[in-house]
This record gives C-alpha cells, sequence and structure tokens, in this order.
C-alpha cells in the first residue's frame, strides 16, 4: 500500500519539470517536454518503456536453472510457515521479517508447499525477486530525473535506467530468492518521496507554498517498510537525514523543516519499534571476530568491481583490460560527475545522491570494523544511488558535445555483456550443485549407509529421506537416511554413537563456505572408526566417505588427563587424550588437547597448535597443524575465562616407520608470522619452543 501510495504521488509530480540545474527564484513548473516537439517526448517514452520490458525478459533468462541454495532455501522455509510464526521464526538470525511476509503471500497466491518440484519452487520464488528488480529499473529512471542537473534530467533518467536494467549485479540479485531487490525497491520509492518534497519546497520562492505532507507520509512508510526489510538500510536511511538536517539548515523555513524531519524520524522509529525486540535479540551478537576487515581501499575496490563489473567479473577475458576498463570507468564517471556539479546553480540533489553513494559506504564500513562482517552485497542499497549518479555524469558529458553521452555511455557498458553471460550459463559462477550431490548419493548411498549433512538447507529440498529434527526418523523414498548434523565437540561422539553405531558405509556432505566443524572433529572421529572410502566434489560441495565394520564406537577423548603446559603469555593446556596401547605402521595417533587462555596473560593475534610426532633419532615423521578455536570458533583473542575447548589432532604413522618408541611435541605459534610463542615451566622460566607431552609404542602389526 505505501509503494503504491508513493508512485501516486510519483504520477502526480511526473510532469514536474524542476530542473536542479535552475535556482529556487526561477524553478516553475512545466513538462519536461513542454518545449520539445511530440515526436521528442515519444522517443522518451519508447524508450523507458522498452527499457523496463529488457529488463523483465533479462530477469526472467534461466531464472529456475540454479538450483536453490543455502539462504533461498532457509527463506522458503520460513515463509512457509504460518503468517504469525514468521516473525519469530528462529532462522531469521540477521533479519527483519517484512520480506518473509511477502514471500508467504506471494507463496498462497501462487501455491507455493514444501514438496514441490525444486526448479518450480525456484521459479515461483525467485520472480518476486525478479519483480521488485523491475519495479527498481522504473524508479531507478525517477530518482536519476529528478536529480539531474543537466537540462536533460529525463535522458538522464533513460541512462540511470538502463544502467539499472542491464547492470550484471542487480541481475544476479534479482534472480534470488532474497531481500536485496525488495529493499533497493522501497529504498528507491522512498527517496523519490524525499527528493520530490524537498523540491516543492525549493518551489515556494514564485509558487503558493507546496504541500509536502503527502510525498512525506509516503517517505516515512517506505523508508520503515525498508528498514523492517533489512537492517542494512539503516545506514542509507542514517546519510537521508544526516543530509535533511543540513539541508533544512540552509532554508529560510529551517525551523518547520527540522520540525517535519523529526516528527518523520519519530514516525520512523514507531513503526520499526514492535520489532525492536526481534533486533535487539539479533544484531548485538552478529558479528565474526574470525574475519580479517578489508582496508578502506580494498573496501572501496571490492565493493565497485561488484556493483560495476558484477560477481562474475573474472570471467571476463582479459583482466589486464577488465581491470584498466574498470578504473576508466570511475574516471569517466568522475569528470562527469565534475561537469554536472559545476552546470548545477541547484545542488541539493546532486550532494543528495553523493551522500547516499559515499555516506552510506562510510557508515557500513564502522559497522565492519565493529563487526568484523563484511560483504558486497551487504553495502549494495548504495547501489541506487551510484547508479543514477553515472547517469548523470554520462547525460553531463553532452554538455561538451552531444554525442559524448552516447560514447561514454558504450564505453561504461561495454564489457556488460560478457559479465552477464557468465552470470547466467557459466558454471564456474553457478552457487551451488545441490541436485548433483543428491543425485550421486542415490546411486551410492545403500540401505546401510548413512549421509550426514552440515547445513540445514538446501538438502531437504532434493532429498526426501532427510531430517533436521534429531529427534525425527528420516523417511523417504531414498535407501538411505540423511540428517543434519549440528556439530558440538563435546557431544559429537554420543551423536555419532546413536545414528552411525551399525552404518558400513558414512557420507559426509560439506558446504563450501561450512564452519560447522572448523576443528575437524567429525573427520577426526570417522578416520579411527573405518576407512577413507574417496572424496567427491561438487560445485559448493564436498562429499567424503568411510566404509566401516559395525557395531562401531566412537570416542572423542578416551583417555583425558590433566596436563598443563604453558606458552606464555598466550595459552595453556588443561588436559589431554593420548593412545594407551600400541599403535601400528599406517595406523593413526589421535590427540585430543584441551586449551585456556592463560591466566593474566595477552594474546591478539590468531595462533595456531603443531602436534608432531618424532621417531627415536629425533625426525618428525608426522605433523598436525590446527587453529586454535573455541567452541564458537572464535581465536584465543575473544576466549573468555571459562572456555576450555577441545582441539583433536590426527597424526598418520608411516607405512615405512620402524618399530619402537615415537615421542608426541607440542608447539603454539603466530598463524601469520609463524613465531613460536615458546613454552614456560611453572616457575615462569623459558623451557624451549615445544614441549613433549607423550609418547606411543609404534609396532609392524596388533599382537
Amino acid at each position: 500500500m505505501a509503494l503504491v501510495c508513493a508512485l501516486r504521488y510519483n504520477r502526480k509530480l511526473m510532469g514536474l519539470g524542476y530542473s536542479a540545474g535552475q535556482t529556487s527564484e526561477h524553478a516553475t513548473l512545466h513538462f519536461d517536454t513542454h518545449h520539445a516537439s511530440r515526436p521528442y517526448a515519444n522517443v522518451l517514452r519508447i524508450s523507458l518503456l522498452l527499457i523496463i520490458l529488457l529488463a523483465w525478459a533479462l530477469r526472467l533468462v534461466g531464472l529456475d536453472r540454479q538450483d536453490i541454495w543455502w539462504d533461498e532455501a532457509r527463506n522458503i522455509d520460513v515463509a512457509l510457515r504460518p503468517f504469525l510464526q514468521v516473525a519469530i521464526a528462529p532462522e531469521l538470525d540477521i533479519h527483519p521479517p517484512v520480506y518473509f511476509w511477502l514471500l508467504h503471500g506471494w507463496g498462497r497466491i501462487n501455491g507455493l508447499v514444501m514438496g514441490m518440484e525444486p526448479a518450480q519452487m525456484a521459479l515461483v520464488t525467485r520472480l518476486l525477486s525478479a519483480m521488485a528488480g523491475v519495479a527498481g529499473v522504473a524508479l531507478l529512471y525517477q530518482l536519476a530525473w529528478r536529480c539531474s542537473p543537466t537540462g536533460q534530467a529525463r535522458w538522464a533518467g533513460v541512462m540511470a535506467a538502463t544502467i539499472g536494467a542491464f547492470s550484471p549485479f542487480w541481475l544476479a540479485e534479482s534472480q534470488e530468492t532474497r531481500m536485496y531487490t525488495v529493499g533497493i525497491a522501497l529504498l528507491l520509492a522512498a527517496s523519490v518521496a524525499l527528493v520530490a518534497a524537498w523540491q516543492r519546497v525549493e518551489m515556494r520562492a514564485e509558487r503558493e507554498p507546496g504541500n509536502i505532507r503527502g510525498p512525506l507520509i509516503c517517505f516515512v512508510l517506505l523508508s520503515a517498510l525498508a528498514l523492517l526489510t533489512h537492517y542494512n538500510a539503516l545506514f542509507i536511511v542514517m546519510a537521508w537525514y544526516l543530509g535533511w538536517a543540513v539541508w533544512a539548515s540552509l532554508q529560510p523555513q529551517r525551523r518547520r523543516l527540522w520540525m517535519a524531519m523529526l516528527v518523520c524520524g519519530l514516525a520512523t522509529v514507531i513503526l520499526v519499534a514492535p520489532i525492536a525486540p526481534i533486533a535487539m535479540r539479533q544484531i548485538p551478537v552478529y558479528d565474526n571476530p574470525n574475519l580479517t576487515v578489508p582496508t578502506i581501499m580494498g573496501y572501496l575496490t571490492e565493493n565497485w568491481q561488484a556493483y560495476w563489473g558484477g560477481y562474475a567479473f573474472s570471467a571476463i577475458p582479459g583482466q589486464g583490460w577488465a581491470s584498466t576498463w574498470l578504473w576508466g570507468c570511475v574516471v569517466l564517471v568522475g569528470g562527469g560527475a565534475l561537469l554536472a556539479w559545476q552546470a548545477a546553480a541547484y545542488k541539493t540533489p546532486l550532494a543528495f545522491l553523493l551522500l547516499w553513494v559515499f555516506g552510506g559506504l562510510a557508515l557500513y564500513y564502522v559497522a565492519v570494523l565493529d563487526r568484523g562482517a563484511f560483504n558486497v552485497r551487504y553495502s549494495s542499497f548504495i547501489t541506487p544511488a551510484l547508479y543514477a549518479l553515472v547517469g548523470v555524469a554520462l547525460t553531463a558529458w553532452s554538455r561538451l558535445w552531444k554525442p559524448l553521452a552516447v560514447v561514454g555511455m558504450a564505453i561504461a557498458l561495454a564489457l556488460w555483456p560478457q559479465a552477464i553471460y557468465a552470470d547466467l550459463y557459466d558454471d564456474r559462477f553457478a552457487r551451488e550443485d545441490i541436485a548433483g550431490v543428491t543425485a550421486w548419493l542415490r546411486q551410492h548411498a545403500g540401505s546401510d549407509a548413512v549421509i550426514f549433512v552440515d547445513q540445514k538447507y538446501p538438502f531437504g529440498f532434493y532429498y526426501e529421506r532427510y531430517a533436521i529434527d534429531p529427534a525425527a526418523l528420516p523417511t523417504g523414498r531414498e535407501p538411505a537416511p540423511a540428517r543434519y548434523l549440528f556439530v558440538d565437540i563435546n557431544t559429537i561422539d554420543q551423536r555419532l554413537q546413536a545414528w552411525a553405531s551399525a552404518a558400513a558405509e558414512v557420507y559426509w556432505v560439506q558446504w563450501f563456505e561450512s564452519d560447522t566443524d572448523p576443528r575437524r572433529a567429525v573427520a577426526f572421529l570417522l578416520d579411527q572408526a573405518g576407512d577413507r572410502g574417496g572424496e567427491e566434489n561438487f560445485q559448493g560441495y564436498s562429499i567424503d566417505w568411510w566404509q566401516l565394520t559395525p557395531p562401531n564406537e566412537f570416542v572423542l577423548a578416551p583417555n583425558l588427563m590433566p596436563l598443563t603446559v604453558a606458552f606464555a603469555p598466550a595459552v595453556q593446556t588443561v588436559a589431554a587424550s593420548l593412545p594407551p596401547g600400541l599403535v601400528t605402521r599406517g595406523g593413526n595417533v589421535p590427540v585430543v588437547i584441551q586449551w585456556q587462555r592463560q591466566p593474566g596473560g595477552e594474546v591478539s593475534r590468531p595462533l595456531k597448535a603443531r602436534v608432531a610426532l618424532y621417531s627415536a633419532d629425533g625426525s618428525r615423521v608426522s605433523q598436525r597443524d590446527e587453529r586454535l578455536l573455541n567452541d564458537r570458533h572464535l581465536l584465543p583473542a575473544e576466549w573468555g575465562p571459562e572456555d576450555r575447548p577441545l582441539n583433536v589432532y590426527l597424526l598418520d604413522v608411516p607405512e615405512d616407520a620402524l618399530p619402537g618408541e615415537f615421542t608426541i611435541g607440542l608447539l603454539v605459534y603466530d598463524a601469520d608470522t609463524l613465531e613460536p610463542l615458546g613454552v614456560v615451566d611453572g616457575a615462569g622460566n623459558p623451557a624451549g619452543v615445544e614441549a613433549m607431552i607423550g609418547a606411543v609404542e609404534v609396532v609392524e602389526s596388533e599382537p
């Protein structure tokens, strides 16, 4: 309803030809095409209609070609729940509910149910994103037109709409069941309403006072909906209000405008307040200290490459030329923006776009520094202003020579066909091949096998005999049951004992972005219980499998005994589990170590522990290097005093190892510089860089 309200006001204002190049004293109401011929006006209308139709057609190409992937499957699963349960779904770990409500309603209209053919489900759910993407293209025309200071405002709108229609980045986001195109469309509609209100204020010098209440009501409703669609819309709305405060300060009726700003802000807060309890549950815990925060230059470069070159930019042949083109476009747009700025007697709309782009990027970067979570799509809500700014800048080149705008557009979009083709058809940029994974498992996993999957989604969309709930029994047509395996290293051996003690084969399916088992506890237990059968790789997934001889027994740390070895000033061991008996050549030595932060110590760097096996002559015959992580998968710098995490190390004994006693050494070092920390004794004195923590007897074969 809010979007319809905004479009109603936009339609009323479609004929306003207020140019940002005019001063407020000379602003008048007229049609952009009033002084132009009717054929010229028709060309503009036909051009815009053609662009919108092409945008729609392009977004339908291969819409169901790629498999449903994790985010999409989670969104579909949540949207299929009863309406009142959507907002409180635990799966909404970092998202507000509006998009999921829209998807819920869209699914009801189109008969979406769990159990549909995955390709049909993908088509139905992605159509919502495609429609929002096309709406964004139409609204982008409005934004660029209103913000253009060139005297050719409508052509700037057409330029911007063309960019939005064929942007590889927007195309990719329009073909996924996610909320980004919906959020972008809502922000665009809100921005058009806000700029329309500002322009009405500027027109008051020679006209009767304009009514800004309607546009501002639309602005409040639409910006609130954007905030309820994705939390990162907050960075854009904050930038807008900052610009509003500065702009209002420069107007004669500043007090009234400040009051309008405060009322709009308060109304927006009231509208989003109902989700405050959900947001407070989600936002404070959403961080990842293990990620490396990009530099400012790296941050800007990654964003520009994605927003202008697309996700498949690396597929463009001749990366040297492609990079030159990418940065050449920066120069092209920068030069056009300077021309537009110089031509603008009224600079507020252009300043609005610049504030939206750079203010939004700056505010999001502050969040990156605080949370350590960065992905180009998270800051993609600046792309509407970016594309509008590019449209305005390219049009401004026509001030020097009319054909320059077309030439600039041709240069700026020169490599987009290759990026679009790669995004649509290049399998290297297909997100995942879960259909291939499940087809392979149907062919190879028999009734005496069990399949474990490290992610809840989207395995069950393609494999019927699958259970996410630990208490549920997998049922379906396939011979082998499959389960979602949440890896808690403290109980993982009990899970495997309950579900795989009678299995002759175990298949372990892992997602390429998974952090479910970074300490490799599952492989640690299965390597001891059986023999590795092999590994199969798919786009986005890997399958490892083991052959076992049941009954199987899984125990992670059967001989955990106190052991204190201090690596000053960072960490120390608490206990260790070492094999008590004989070990055969070609076998393995399982080592489990319990760690803690050293009391009173300091650590700010990522650390690794090396557990090594030494022969009698001191030769290192085997080693395992693993990051030190706690149960939340955080590095030692983030550990609390109560953390006592277990880390596992499986040492291979060479087939040609001579029988005899082998010692086990432990060393901790900086994961970046490789510099060892060093061991200290009970008195705090240096005791070398490596501690010998045990020994095992290697024999030719078991007695």
